[in-house]
């Protein structure tokens, strides 16, 4: 798990060497245990690695070469079936130098070609150089757990781990793209599954798509993983798909344990997090761990508000108990919403929230010398764990399945920010349009949300029930996409990474090929999953209907200093003669939201507040970083 920078100079410019470090090392967080980088001198092309050591602590610095310098690769993410492969190729005559699955990826990429990416089990973003055939390939997994950002001008091709990192390029301009700034003050999940980023001039490499540049210029973008084609063949009965379910989700637990430094385990409490650790512990118990696995595994960093309505450590407390791992506790409160403001939206670099459970967490778990975590992200998009799937649901019922629906939707609960989001995904498929509330203060309104990837996939989900194409367009382009970056930054602010099970491909494309009843039915959502832990995790957990996950503490923006905080920003000079929204109205505006407690239009003063504490951190990091 690292940052990975690189440029190709298609016009001759040579490579500047101080350039090429300063664009690795805005990724340094990524990378603490180490950085280095190659040029090519002939091509005019440098890469750049910040590396966090996990696998090979002493062999597998990058940039690596292989066949005797032909290939150069960076490479961010972890294969998860490394050792798998690799004995396959030496079984077709490669052989290696190190213990590192980067080799391991170079020696796929020269045997399979392009379609090493289907022998992968894992998450990734790369950059492939081939000296001999003068070509950049890039690639990124599935469904985009790892990030890639690129900018191309004809002249230049660059690309890097985050946006932060090309503030350090000769004459980068750090201005918003309006369009994407506007979708992402209305809704934050319409952003991650589209190609355009926030900032002006960046694009951004979809989820399961590869890219080659070629000396003459020409990109070719490729979407090279759909997961209608490979859905397998599920056994009739549900209780065969149960054993399978749990044959496949362990052994998606137990590679993911492949480590030669400590891991651990953010839990919450709810279904996803507790099933993989109680997973972790079922699998030592039984004596089915796996080679390279981790010796250090026994610690669970729970995040709790004390008092508040959030705080899930009751439900916690009963897998750690269950398990006997040893929990750590990361007490959170109001406050530290504004003390960390800044910190954690200029390395989150987004318009969504400011997200202090999970940073929080994550620094926690650096701390207590754990960089590597096994959580359960995709599981709700997979499986129908929200309330608004159950709503998808109910659209093409019958009768009885209605009524069974309908107890399951009022057996879970809602928090706040939940039910905003309901009410977009809500107006989402029904075309409905949202009241303003404070859009009008934008000076560019949003746009639909489409991508050329769910265009392709409308015709061939057109035979699918409501469930099926809410969950798929969820994992794929909007919620679930918004939720990897979003940890991805939140845990590599502090050099952590994170590994999520529920991301496996052979477990997500078999709980598609599974019918929809399968996924919400029998009284529960995510009904497959939670008998399949059966025997594994408590059942006070297995059968728990309420959801929290990590919500935002509403009193960290809706107080009276939270209130004073949003004031104070919006009366700066820089913020009432903003391009992006008219700042001369939003005062008297919120003055009266103040007054008669209207939140939803406080909050999108808030997420203003952000856009306009980011694009000004991000001009001052831009003049320091190029005056070096």
């Amino acid at each position: 798990m690292c940052g990975i920078t690189g440029f190709w100079n298609l016009d001759g410019r040579p490579v500047q060497r101080d350039e090429l470090i300063r664009f690795t090392n805005q990724l340094a967080h990524r990378g603490p245990d180490g950085w280095d980088v190659y040029i090519d001198e002939s091509a005019a092309l440098g890469f750049g690695h910040r590396r966090l050591a996990i696998i090979d602590l002493n062999t597998g610095d990058q940039p690596m070469s292989f066949a005797d310098g032909r290939y150069w690769i960076v490479f961010n993410g972890e294969i998860y079936n490394f050792v798998e492969l690799k004995k396959e190729l030496e079984g077709l005559g490669c052989r290696f130098k190190t213990e590192s699955d980067t080799e391991v990826v170079l020696a796929a990429y020269d045997t399979w070609g392009e379609d090493f990416q289907f022998k992968l089990n894992g998450m990734w973003a790369l950059a492939i150089w081939d000296s001999r055939e003068r070509k950049l390939f890039l690639s990124r997994d599935r469904f985009g757990v790892k990030p890639m950002i690129y900018f191309f001008d004809g002249k230049r091709f660059a690309f890097a781990s985050e946006m932060k990192a090309f503030l350090a390029l000769d004459n980068f301009r750090v201005e918003y793209d309006s369009v994407v700034l506007a979708n992402s003050l209305e809704d934050a999940t319409l952003v991650e599954g589209t190609e355009d980023c926030l900032f002006q001039g960046l694009k951004r490499l979809l989820g399961g798509h590869c890219l080659t540049l070629k000396v003459n210029g020409d990109v070719s973008i490729r979407r090279w993983w759909h997961t209608l084609d490979h859905l397998p063949a599920v056994p009739e009965k549900y209780e065969d798909q149960v054993a399978q379910y749990r044959e496949l989700f362990l052994d998606a637990c137990r590679i993911r344990m492949r480590s030669d430094v400590p891991i651990g385990t953010a839990l919450s409490g709810g279904l996803d997090s507790s099933s993989v650790l109680s997973s972790m512990s079922h699998i030592r118990r039984s004596g089915d761990a796996t080679m390279r696995a981790a010796h250090e595994w026994q610690k669970a960093f729970i995040g709790t508000w004390p008092g508040k309505i959030i705080d899930e450590r009751q439900y916690a407390d009963k897998v750690v108990k269950s398990s006997g791992v040893n929990p750590i506790y990361c007490e959170m409160n109001a406050d530290m919403y504004l003390d960390h403001f800044n910190d954690i939206l200029y390395q989150y670099e987004e318009l969504s929230d400011i997200h202090l459970g999970p940073w929080f967490v994550h620094k926690m778990q650096r701390q207590n010398g754990v960089v590597v975590t096994i959580d359960g992200h995709g599981g709700d998009e997979a499986l129908g764990g929200y309330t608004w799937h159950v709503f998808a649901a109910m659209r093409d019922a019958n009768p009885i399945r209605y009524a069974e629906l309908a107890l399951i939707r009022n057996s879970m609960s809602l928090t706040h920010g939940l039910g905003i989001y309901v009410s977009a995904f809500k107006n989402r498929i029904t075309g409905k349009k949202s009241a303003s509330n404070g859009n009008s203060w934008l000076t560019l309104q949003p746009k639909p949300f489409v991508t050329p990837a769910m265009e392709q996939d409308v015709p061939r989900l057109a035979g699918r029930d409501g469930l099926f194409k809410a969950l798929y367009t969820d994992f794929h382009s909007t919620h679930l996409p918004m939720n990897l970056r979003d940890f991805d930054r939140l845990s590599m602010a502090h050099g952590v990474e994170v590994r999520s099970p529920f991301m496996d491909w052979r477990l997500v494309t078999f709980v598609f090929a599974i019918p929809s009843a399968h996924k919400i039915g029998g009284g529960y959502t995510k009904r497959i999953l939670r008998d399949a832990m059966k025997d594994i995790l408590p059942e006070a957990i297995r059968t728990r209907t309420k959801k929290l996950g990590f919500p935002n503490l509403d009193e960290g923006w809706n107080s009276p200093q939270g209130h004073q905080f949003i004031k104070d920003a919006i009366s700066s000079s820089d913020f009432r003669f903003s391009s992006y929204w008219d700042g001369t109205r939003i005062l008297p505006d919120l003055e009266h939201a103040f007054q008669v407690k209207d939140r939803t239009r406080i909050y999108k003063a808030w997420k203003l507040v952000q856009a306009q504490s980011l694009i000004q951190m991000f001009r001052e990091k831009n003049k320091k970083v190029s005056a070096v």
